[in-house]
């Protein structure tokens, strides 16, 4: 059978590597005291939507008037997103960046969050981080303010997490809001090929395309994860699923709050993994490492005297050995920290002092390329 990495996204799967599997979903462990627990933690989780201005995105590409004088309808259009869960009385949200990506792509999109309750309220964006696929809403009334009487939930530390220990999904698979699944962790630090910060939970907990962004509870009631992603190759649960843990989300949430994105460094270089064959067919003096491409101008690499040839092994002595591990090892560093860089060139062993910079927002988006 064949599978893919899929977004729990409704109405939009996407596919991802594919490998080989086969097994039955196993019947879920459920703990006696699961429906009180539910009854606790379920009025956190919201279900996010959107509400598209037609009107307003036809005039952006100029082409309001040719609608209007063919009589084509241009009424709003609403879709279904996904689910988030709120964290505070100030009626943060948090959720998957994926799960906005439609709503932060459209100005003309509007973004609407239904409680448990049934009360409905419009949203902003605080902020955003597609590297890290987490993004930060805040609920607002018709007046603008933060509602009244909000449930919240509490967040876990998820280091904690054991392998085996019964978990709960609450989520909007299909559309078919504040549905309930239970299950265990399956694994902790799963690499799953989506970024350069994959830690992924794994759990057998049903997760469906409309889940993402909703919480991976523990039976204490508490956030250990964020529902992200599954492996199926159907686009539906298969008894594998993956969210991100809690504590991935409480590192970025102050930036998040107070700049609305995650500044992180960068170096301004197009590199490639040093193997064993590409060392032998171009006679690189070693067969680890990242070998330097190119450089970008004017970038922190570049001012900072690396060259195009040069392969990186070391990052303020951790080792790297692929591109992934050089965002790892910058993302512990702050935009204007000074980073020492340690690289063969030729015969020699350098070291580099680079006074880093914030990557270029434009860049942000990337998840391959320019590190």
């Amino acid at each position: 059978m064949k599978a893919h990495f899929n977004f729990a996204l409704f109405g939009s799967v996407l596919l991802y590597t594919s490998i080989h599997f086969g097994a039955a979903n196993a019947s879920p462990f459920v703990p006696q005291d699961l429906p009180d627990l539910v009854e606790k933690i379920i009025p956190a989780v919201v279900f996010i939507s959107t509400k598209i201005d037609q009107r307003a995105a036809l005039r952006a590409q100029g082409l309001g008037d040719f609608f209007q004088f063919f009589g084509i309808p241009e009424d709003q259009q609403s879709g279904s997103l996904g689910t988030g869960f709120i964290i505070d009385q100030e009626g943060y949200v948090l959720t998957n960046y994926h799960v906005v990506e439609q709503a932060i792509d459209n100005q003309a999109a509007e973004l609407n969050i239904t409680l448990k309750d049934k009360r409905q309220f419009g949203a902003r964006i605080v902020g955003k981080d597609q590297k890290s696929d987490i993004a930060l809403l805040q609920l607002r009334d018709k007046t603008g303010r933060t509602p009244a009487s909000l449930a919240s939930a509490k967040l876990s530390d998820s280091e904690k997490v054991r392998i085996g220990e019964p978990v709960v999904a609450i989520g909007n698979p299909f559309g078919l809001d504040y549905s309930v699944s239970a299950g265990i962790v399956s694994s902790k630090n799963r690499n799953i090929g989506q970024g350069p910060f994959d830690n992924f939970l794994q759990t057998d907990a049903a997760i469906n395309p409309g889940n993402s962004g909703g919480p991976l509870y523990n039976t204490k009631g508490e956030v250990i994860g964020i529902n992200s992603a599954i492996f199926s190759h159907t686009g539906q649960s298969a008894g594998i699923g993956f969210a991100i843990p809690i504590n991935e989300a409480k590192a970025v949430l102050p930036n998040l709050k107070k700049y609305g994105r995650v500044p992180r460094p960068w170096l301004g270089i197009i590199s490639r993994r040093v193997t064993g064959q590409l060392a032998y067919t171009y006679g690189l003096p070693r067969e680890n490492g990242v070998l330097i491409m190119n450089l970008v101008e004017n970038a922190p690499a570049d001012l900072g005297g690396l060259q195009a040839g040069d392969i990186l092994f070391e990052i303020n002595g951790k080792k790297v050995k692929e591109q992934i591990e050089i965002e790892r090892a910058l993302s512990d560093l702050k935009p204007d920290d000074t980073a020492v860089i340690t690289l063969q060139r030729g015969g020699k062993t350098l070291k580099k002092n680079l006074k880093l910079e914030e990557l270029p927002p434009r860049l942000s988006h990337l998840r391959d390329g320019v590190i």
